[in-house]
């Protein structure tokens, strides 16, 4: 028996709608939130980060309008670190004696290798905005790196977020990703390797040995050669991969492939670095024991007395963790602990902790290396008080993140919770730095640090900018190793131009005969009458004093307490 058709003119019954319209606005506004906030699951379902995409925008607005700032007045050429590494990656193409090998050996290659590019502008170069771009990029890296970790750690959207805007609101993190100084790129690096593994070790899909190699081994090797923080994440990165996977597979076969497929290009990096070495100095620990290496330093540091934290364990944690909380804040690193707590609790030693870990690898190497002796930081609570070296504590805020992230992640569990959780977070980041921001230089080592190279510095750089101001050829003989002489981004002059260490052959040529090379010369003449040399003497100095007939080829046209500019008399 069939059923009846409808009269002629009748209106067949419509199915109730399944998706009414104010279940799909919700759907769609739900859909915008997790794309830009990131979702609630307990781990991300593939490869995408739900949110990753809003960091980057974040992080570039931060860091560009920062930039803008710090180039406007300066202070992101106040390191003379800073102005050495720009000199370095601008010099492989304009120099005297260009190529390769003016990279160096007193510092790893990456962070000149990704600055070459940008001071190519004598623009970019002289007012830095060379690194502040690059910074700027490696800020929206590392950023996302972190969001992306806390996100394959299980933590929620409150979570991941307060990882982002602990570094996104941090003084002394915004102000070192101005700069050219080598932790930016470092800790992009560190935190993509980190990002790579932990997608790695919790991906529901098994995970290729080429994918770990890539995603892992690349940002790791990119990390090995910025510093040496980035060797022991390697080391640690290893022996985590390893154990993750015989949890797993159980098989010695499988767990040596997949140790081997991530350490294999970092290790491949540290050949390169042996036999770069090898080729261009003849010894491939040059980079170790040479004579700018950082050991040598630190035998003349030793010998005088002053590598206070060499053999003792509490001074080291001592003036290291002022560096740090210095640089963090005392209720940030509060809330790390408070996480920290949580994190043992939580996970134990399951694949979560293995992963802070690999995180935390630099911190534990910072601290080895110091207790060796092999690195020296000073600051206001160190013996003696200076300061010098304390960025080496912005490698621990990756972990210091990720253990607010954890200790926030936890207080935002419940719903009711939340409600309080959320606003006392952001009452904790707005009042520490707030705190940090009323005197930043007195406050934040890293500034500190800073402000104190700066005025180290401040004779020669008025002395290079009366030179730019008034130079109109015909070369510049100068020795910029010598204390107080890394101002080249200042100087702001073709490095071609330029006659110094660097330009190897020509230089000897002219402190031989200065008057045949160079109309101009711009020295440090503090060694004149001086009992001790209190750092790298500058070699045009001892050329030019030995020589009785200078005052007769050039005049004096510009000084200052400790520096002068001379012109060529011929040429007038």
């Amino acid at each position: 028996m069939t059923a009846a058709a409808p009269p002629t003119g009748a209106h067949p019954v419509l199915a109730a709608p399944t998706n009414p319209p104010a279940d799909r606005h919700r759907d769609r506004i739900r859909r915008l939130r997790d794309a830009v906030a990131g979702s609630t699951d307990e781990r991300p379902r593939g490869r995408q980060v739900p949110g990753t995409a809003a960091v980057l925008v974040l992080a570039a607005v931060v860091g560009l309008a920062v930039c803008v700032y710090t180039t406007g007045n300066g202070s992101n050429l106040a390191y003379s670190d800073a102005q050495s590494h720009l000199t370095i990656a601008r010099r492989l193409l304009d120099s005297k004696a260009p190529g390769f090998q003016q990279l160096g050996t007193v510092w790893l290659p990456v962070p000149h290798l990704l600055l070459a590019p940008f001071v190519q502008s004598l623009w970019l170069f002289s007012t830095g905005w060379a690194a502040a771009l690059l910074g700027t990029l490696a800020l929206m890296a590392t950023t996302a790196a972190l969001f992306r970790t806390a996100a394959r750690l299980g933590l929620n959207r409150w979570g991941r977020w307060a990882a982002v805007l602990l570094l996104l609101t941090n003084p002394s993190v915004l102000y070192t990703y101005t700069t050219a100084l080598t932790e930016p790129v470092l800790i992009m690096g560190l935190t993509a390797g980190t990002a790579g593994l932990a997608h790695w070790a919790v991906s529901r899909r098994r995970v290729s040995a080429g994918e770990l190699a890539v995603f892992a081994g690349i940002p790791s090797a990119g990390a090995v050669l910025s510093r040496y923080e980035g060797w022991a994440l390697v080391l640690t990165g290893t022996v985590v991969v390893a154990v993750i996977t015989w949890r797993r597979a159980r098989t010695v076969r499988e767990t040596v492939t997949m140790a081997v497929a991530f350490a294999a290009l970092p290790a491949a990096a540290v050949l390169w670095w042996l036999a770069y070495n090898w080729g261009v100095y003849g010894n491939p620990l040059e980079f170790m024991f040479g004579q700018y290496s950082a050991y040598a330093q630190q035998s003349g540091i030793s010998t005088s007395g002053l590598l206070t934290t060499k053999g003792n364990l509490g001074l080291t944690l001592w003036t290291y963790h002022w560096s740090l909380l210095e640089t963090a804040g005392t209720a940030v690193l509060v809330a790390a602990l408070a996480g920290a707590v949580v994190a043992a609790f939580r996970w134990r030693l399951g694949t979560e902790t293995l992963l802070l870990a690999v995180a935390g690898s630099a911190w534990a190497f910072s601290l080895v290396s110091l207790y060796l002796g092999q690195t020296a930081i000073n600051n206001d609570h160190s013996l003696p008080t200076t300061w010098w070296n304390n960025r080496f504590a912005l490698t621990a805020m990756p972990l210091v993140a990720l253990g607010v992230a954890t200790a926030v992640d936890a207080l935002t569990r419940r719903a009711r919770w939340r409600l309080v959780a959320v606003p006392a977070v952001l009452a904790l980041l707005i009042g520490q730095n707030a705190w940090f921001l009323a005197d930043l230089g007195g406050r934040s080592a890293i500034v500190a640090e800073g402000e104190m190279s700066a005025a180290s510095t401040t004779n020669s750089t008025a002395a290079a900018r009366w030179l730019h101001a008034h130079y109109d050829g015909g070369g510049i003989l100068m020795d910029e190793s010598a204390r107080g002489n890394a101002i080249l981004p200042t100087l702001g002059i073709p490095l071609r131009e330029i006659d110094n260490r660097a330009a190897g052959g020509s230089f000897e040529r002219a402190l031989a005969d200065p008057a045949a090379h160079d109309r101009w010369i711009l020295v440090n003449v503090e060694g004149a009458g001086a009992k001790a040399d209190t750092g790298p003497s500058d070699l045009v100095f001892r050329a030019i004093d030995a020589r009785p007939d200078f005052g007769v080829q050039y005049r004096l046209v510009f000084r200052t307490a400790t520096h002068c500019v001379y012109e060529r008399v011929e040429a007038r």
